[in-house]
């Protein structure tokens, strides 16, 4: 259910752009340079979810051994390692945009828009990685209700309308879409950082 919901913001997502694409002149382009920009981007999820997922056996472990200490240590080291990674990762997109997107394509709206998303997910990452581990982290040790839910409210209660304000009635673009997305991460985090210290899901039985 969880994928289910994730899945269909991102459908909601390629709408709008399709509805940015259609205003803008030299929109075409558009939907590729989101792509591209997601693709580089998941040099650094894909880490952030193997850490995630590495969070998520120890926790688990740990609190199926009755060492609910143990765990939050265990979330809390893989959170911390994450966030270096992806930090790092960061600063690549930040500083290297430009040779990024050139890898993949040369086309002209390519070159000027990527590097700008880039830059917005590359000062997001840190919030990212906390969301993510976290997250796998919580899912690990059995806490799967509330891995729907915040989530869920986020995305819907925030990402949605961040995304469509910005980047379709303020005209913003593509790059207000972005930051609506990666804007979103910050909420993210602090929804599953708040879930995380009041300690609820010590209590579940795995």
């Amino acid at each position: 259910a969880e994928g289910i919901s994730m899945w269909a913001v991102n459908l909601f997502v390629l709408v709008f752009i399709g509805m940015v694409a259609r205003e803008q002149a030299g929109g075409r382009g558009l939907q590729g340079a989101h792509i591209i920009a997601v693709q580089w981007e998941a040099f650094s999820f894909l880490p952030g979810f193997a850490i995630g997922t590495a969070a998520a056996a120890l926790a688990g472990q740990y609190l199926g051994a009755g060492r609910p200490d143990l765990a939050r240590r265990a979330i809390i080291a893989c959170t911390g390692i994450a966030v270096v990674v992806m930090g790092l990762l960061g600063v690549v997109f930040i500083t290297a945009g430009e040779l990024l997107t050139r890898i993949i394509s040369s086309e002209p709206v390519h070159l000027e828009t990527v590097p700008r998303l880039l830059v917005i997910a590359g000062l997001t990452q840190v919030f990212f990685a906390v969301t993510m581990v976290v997250r796998q982290g919580l899912r690990g040790v059995g806490d799967t209700t509330w891995c729907l839910i915040l989530p869920s409210l986020s995305s819907y209660g925030v990402r949605l309308p961040a995304t469509y304000l910005l980047g379709v009635t303020l005209g913003m673009g593509l790059e207000g879409i972005w930051i609506g997305l990666c804007g979103e991460f910050f909420i993210r985090a602090v929804l599953f950082s708040a879930r995380f210290l009041h300690g609820g899901w010590t209590r579940v039985r795995v």
